[in-house]
């Protein structure tokens, strides 16, 4: 069984069809890639997957289960965690109060533990943190933890969105443009942490337009043109099709160069 099942999925915005009958499979483990140009439908299909959006028809089977329409906290209750393209970072609070509080859906909410401080409580606390710790070193901003948020560094804030996005304990990790607006240097830095999180097993399914990070880390690339299926495939196959050359990719992508 697929981890994700999209089935003839559309979303309509009046009359217009920002994705149109989309259907594909994404089995567990590995990256999985969608680009296309702009207007393509990228953004919706991943506002749709997470909740923000409810398909005009179709279906979205996560585990064999239609989760099509379910809101954003049911669906990261089920294992599906998202960043976004804009920063939505707290910048008003810690870089460890914000990976915190993507973990807070694990937490105790018993009104009279949380009133009376009780043990158990103060257990599940302390654990909280120590994994938001974990979290902040795997990413590598151990040393950033209690700085206020603001004061880190752009492709670091970037890092300190997917830890948020990790203390919620997904099965599915959704990115939308994590590299957006990071310097050589950062896209290497995420570059490796996603390669370091699907070694451990996660599955990540990514919107990039950073064609050299696309083709280096993805295991599976979907193309999206006008709200449809272009093509799919693995990363050298997407490369050579014909159809997204002309479509997206450009001539550099048959030199092995960066799409425009």
């Amino acid at each position: 069984m697929s981890l994700l099942l999209v089935e003839r999925l559309t979303r309509s915005f009046g009359g217009v069809r920002a994705v149109q009958d989309l259907s594909f499979a994404i089995p567990e483990g590995g990256i999985h890639s969608i680009i296309g140009p702009n207007g393509a439908g990228k953004t919706t299909l991943f506002n749709m997957i997470s909740g923000v959006l409810r398909p005009t028809r179709g279906t979205i089977r996560f585990r064999g289960e239609n989760i099509a329409g379910l809101p954003p906290e049911r669906l990261a209750a089920r294992g599906i965690s998202r960043t976004f393209q804009n920063l939505q970072i707290f910048f008003n609070m810690s870089v460890l109060e914000n990976v915190l509080l993507g973990g807070h859906l694990g937490l105790d909410r018993n009104v009279w533990r949380a009133l009376f401080r009780l043990p158990r409580l103060r257990a599940a606390e302390r654990r909280a943190r120590a994994e938001a710790e974990a979290l902040l070193e795997r990413v590598g901003l151990a040393e950033w933890s209690d700085a206020p948020a603001d004061s880190l560094p752009y492709g670091a804030l970037k890092r300190l969105e997917i830890a948020r996005a990790l203390a919620a304990r997904p099965e599915l990790l959704l990115l939308d443009e994590p590299a957006a607006g990071c310097n050589e240097k950062e896209t290497r830095e995420i570059e490796t942490l996603l390669k370091s999180l699907v070694a451990d097993g996660m599955t990540i399914v990514l919107v990039e337009h950073d064609m050299r990070l696309v083709m280096n880390v993805s295991d599976h690339i979907i193309v999206l043109d006008h709200g449809r299926m272009l093509a799919e495939g693995r990363a050298e196959e997407v490369r050579e099709n014909p159809a997204v050359i002309e479509a997206y990719l450009g001539q550099a992508a048959v030199a092995g160069g960066h799409a425009p």
